[in-house]
C-alpha cells in the first residue's frame, strides 16, 4: 500500500509538468529550513514544503508535500560519541484533482498519505470525493473551504506497553476531512497565510486529527521570501508508548515562488 501511495504521488506530481496549458500559468512554491547547533549538544532539524499548482482550461491539479527530519548527537559522560538519535522524522503529502464549474464550487478528488517514526501509525491513506467553496477573492483576501467523504487506511504501529503486546495491524474505515485556507496580503511584499484541517472517522468520533499551519511570508526579491511559521499536527487517538498527542514546531523558512 506505501509503496502503491508513493507511485500514485509521483505519477500526480508528473501529470502536474506534461499537462501544460499555454493560457493558465503553472506555479511552484518551495520552503526549505535548516538549523544546526554546536557545543554541549549538537542537534540538526532540515524541513521541507512544496506545493504545485497546474490550471488547464477549467481544472486544477494542486500537490502539497512535508518532511520534517530532526536528530540529537548523544555523548557519553567522557565526551565520547555515542550515536545519532532521531527526535522527529514523518512526512505528508496530498494530491488534489479540482473541476471548476465556476469561480466558487468545484469538484475535488484527494489522494493523501503520511506517515511518522513516532506516532501510532507506520502511514495512513486516505482517498475521496468531495467540494470546494470560495467564499471570497480579491487583492487582499483569499478564503477557500474543501470537504470529502473518504476512505482510509491506517497501518497501526506495534504496541509493546499492553497486555498481550498489540501486533501491526491495518485499520480501514470510511470518514471525512473540512479544512481551510486563508490568505491575507497585509501589505505589498507581506502575507499571511492560514491552513487549518480536521480529520476523523464516521462510525468512531474519538478517532481524528487535527492540523493547522500559521505562516507569515515577506518578499526579499521577485522569486525569494523569508517566512516563520507555526505547524500542529494533534492525533487523538495514540498509542500509549507514544509521547504526546499534540507535535508542534516552529520554522524559519526561505521561499522559492516561480
Amino acid at each position: 500500500m506505501k509503496k502503491l501511495l508513493i507511485l500514485l504521488l509521483i505519477s500526480g506530481v508528473l501529470s502536474l509538468l506534461s499537462a501544460a496549458d499555454d493560457e493558465k500559468k503553472f506555479k511552484a512554491h518551495a520552503e526549505l529550513s535548516y538549523a544546526n547547533t554546536a557545543g554541549n549538544t549538537d542537534t540538526q532539524d532540515v524541513a521541507a514544503n512544496l506545493k504545485l499548482n497546474l490550471p488547464f482550461y477549467a481544472n486544477d491539479l494542486r500537490f502539497v508535500g512535508n518532511f520534517l527530519y530532526s536528530d540529537t548527537t548523544a555523548y557519553d559522560e567522557n565526551g565520547t560519541f555515542i550515536d545519532d538519535i532521531r527526535t522527529k522524522n514523518r512526512w505528508d503529502a496530498e494530491l488534489n484533482y479540482d473541476y471548476n464549474f465556476n469561480k466558487t464550487i468545484a469538484f475535488n478528488y484527494l489522494l493523501g498519505g503520511r506517515g511518522d517514526e513516532f506516532s501510532t501509525f507506520v502511514y495512513q491513506v486516505y482517498t475521496g470525493p468531495g467540494a470546494i467553496v470560495t467564499a471570497f477573492k480579491n487583492e487582499e483576501h483569499d478564503l477557500k473551504f474543501q470537504g470529502n467523504v473518504l476512505y482510509m487506511w491506517d497501518e497501526i504501529r506495534e504496541d509493546p506497553t499492553t497486555t498481550p503486546p498489540t501486533a501491526e495491524y491495518m485499520h480501514n474505515y470510511s470518514g471525512y476531512q473540512v479544512s481551510l485556507d486563508y490568505t491575507f496580503q497585509f501589505t505589498k511584499n507581506s502575507k499571511f497565510v492560514q491552513y487549518a484541517m480536521y480529520r476523523s472517522e464516521f462510525d468512531d468520533t474519538t478517532n481524528y486529527f487535527i492540523k493547522s499551519k500559521t505562516t507569515v511570508e515577506s518578499k526579499i526579491s521577485d522569486i525569494f521570501s523569508m517566512g516563520v511559521s507555526y505547524t500542529l499536527d494533534y492525533t487523538n487517538n495514540k498509542a500509549e508508548d507514544v509521547r504526546s498527542y499534540t507535535d508542534g514546531i516552529f520554522l524559519a523558512s526561505l521561499i522559492a515562488d516561480f
